[in-house]
């Protein structure tokens, strides 16, 4: 940032990590040099990442991807045109690995079977039972 302007990726990603530590009670960690951003109530390392577009949008990567630096993933999807957060999932350390390109600068790419096996956890009624 500089002149307290900042670029776009900063600001979903800064939105997207206040969301999810207000929203899952994440205790932030002081650096997140430590290649995640907070623990879980259940002490989880979480990282948390994002990206304007849809969870369907299977072009998306995300570089910079340490796996054993966290326990899980939080990816984070906005919405373009409302700046709202339309989904996050939550991917195990094990999903990731799977979909890791250590050649091209440690990046996940969300792919269709990672999204299908991660675990939805936003919107909160997707994930309702209904009896």
């Amino acid at each position: 940032m500089e002149l307290g302007i900042g670029k776009d990726d900063s600001i979903t990603n800064g939105y997207a990590k206040w969301f999810c530590s207000k929203k899952y009670n994440l205790k932030i960690t002081e650096k997140e040099k430590q290649g995640y951003y907070g623990h879980s109530r259940f002490n989880e390392r979480i990282k948390i990442v994002s990206k304007i577009g849809t969870d369907t949008n299977f072009e998306s990567i995300f570089y910079g991807i340490f796996i054993e630096k966290f326990d899980y993933l939080f990816v984070v999807f906005i919405n373009e045109k409302t700046w709202m957060i339309d989904s996050i999932y939550k991917v195990t350390c094990n999903v990731v690995k799977d979909f890791l390109s250590l050649d091209q600068k440690n990046s996940f790419q969300w792919k269709r079977e990672a999204r299908s096996l991660s675990l939805q956890i936003y919107p909160d009624e997707d994930n309702m039972i209904l009896l």
